[in-house]
């Protein structure tokens, strides 16, 4: 028979319950979670977004920046290239969005999971050649694409890498590790060692997301235009089960407030607004959803019918 044991960790609840003012109960589940200390606390429980990371922290985001921003303001043509599940359509959609609305002659594509697996590769990369693309922006994927990202600077092309999976390693004779990073004009990811950005824990959106605070910083821009992009950050954050702690927790709170009030007519229709998705013929309907929630043509992959 399956036993049950109640994690038991030890702190005065009573007085955190009272100066937090919350339920002890509450004060022991936040502490079965290892959220310890004041500060930690303090966030956990009413964190806002004046408390994300100042998104230069993250390396690469710097020398990314300046790279997209020249490429903006040259009229260069951008591809973003995802990953097909809810998190990668959702931090393709946040890059599209954030550089079209600045003027950014961009596209993307959504690898097909039969046809093309996960994420970037040769045959990705030969066909934006094909379409005379001047610089590849991989979200939610591309940290162990080596390979397909040497490719592509073999082809001319810029290559700008964000992604928030673990950083592949090599280990020397010795036994000490050392990281295998692509070998791409930028590197954007918290979880590299030489990263000192506080949170490693982002999911890919999250990540898009700070790299496009970053950029509208740097073009001069109010960034607060970008938190109608908060509630697909919820979205994409739930559905990649990343910890909801920190600024994951801060970044699906604020999502999640922001959707009851949302301008965007596909998030509408899915649950809040005077339609419902009731209204429509899943097999037959569901695309024509999507093309109001992602106006930008991002369903042209069959896979972002995940986030409805």
């Amino acid at each position: 028979m399956e036993q049950w044991y109640l994690y038991k960790k030890k702190a005065d609840f009573n007085q955190i319950g009272e100066k937090f003012n919350i339920d002890p109960v509450i004060a022991r589940l936040i502490r079965n979670r290892d959220v310890v200390g004041d500060e930690q606390i303090q966030q956990y429980l009413y964190g806002e977004l004046s408390d994300i990371s100042d998104p230069f922290l993250m390396k690469g985001v710097k020398e990314g920046v300046e790279i997209l921003k020249q490429k903006v303001q040259e009229g260069k043509t951008i591809r973003i290239i995802s990953d097909y599940d809810v998190d990668g359509v959702v931090s393709n959609y946040i890059l599209w969005k954030a550089i079209h609305d600045l003027g950014g002659k961009i596209d993307f594509q959504i690898p097909d999971r039969m046809k093309d697996g996960y994420g970037i590769n040769e045959n990705i990369i030969e066909k934006a050649v094909e379409d005379q693309i001047d610089t590849i922006l991989t979200c939610d994927n591309g940290i162990a694409a080596a390979d397909a990202v040497a490719y592509g600077k073999e082809h001319g092309l810029t290559m700008i890498i964000t992604d928030h999976h673990d950083v592949p390693f090599d280990t020397d004779e010795a036994g000490v590790r050392k990281e295998v990073l692509p070998p791409a004009d930028v590197v954007i990811n918290p979880k590299q060692e030489a990263c000192n950005y506080p949170y490693p824990l982002l999911c890919g959106a999250g990540a898009a997301f700070q790299f496009m605070r970053a950029f509208y910083q740097a073009m001069e821009e109010d960034e607060s235009q970008l938190e109608e992009l908060l509630s697909m950050l919820a979205i994409a954050t739930v559905c990649d089960v990343v910890d909801l702690t920190g600024e994951n927790r801060i970044f699906v709170k604020e999502g999640l407030r922001r959707i009851k009030d949302t301008q965007n007519i596909g998030i509408d229709i899915i649950g809040y607004g005077n339609y419902h998705l009731t209204h429509y013929d899943r097999e037959n309907d569901s695309t024509n959803v999507l093309e109001i929630m992602f106006p930008t043509g991002i369903t042209q992959s069959k896979y972002c019918r995940t986030v409805c």
